[in-house]
């Protein structure tokens, strides 16, 4: 089944990422990413994948992961059509 022709009902949602980098730790500055707008199901698997777990807390977030040289804080943001 072609996923683009889905067509959802319910509400859809966001997933933000912030990556906050000290580039001289590691080499990068981070940055900003917002998916978009997906059923709820898939906009939590995607902020599990983001955060490297398979257990994510119920809510919106937002949920915090340490990487390498800073921090990663993923969200989701519900938007109204």
């Amino acid at each position: 089944m072609d996923r683009q022709l889905e067509l959802s009902l319910g509400p859809q949602y966001v997933v933000e990422v912030e990556d906050r980098l000290s580039a001289a730790l590691s080499r990068r500055n981070g940055g900003d990413y917002a998916s978009p707008p997906q059923s709820l199901e898939d906009a939590r698997r995607l902020a599990s994948l983001l955060l490297d777990t398979e257990d994510l807390a119920e809510g919106e977030g937002p949920w915090r992961r340490p990487l390498a040289g800073g921090l990663r804080t993923v969200r989701l943001i519900r938007v109204d059509r």
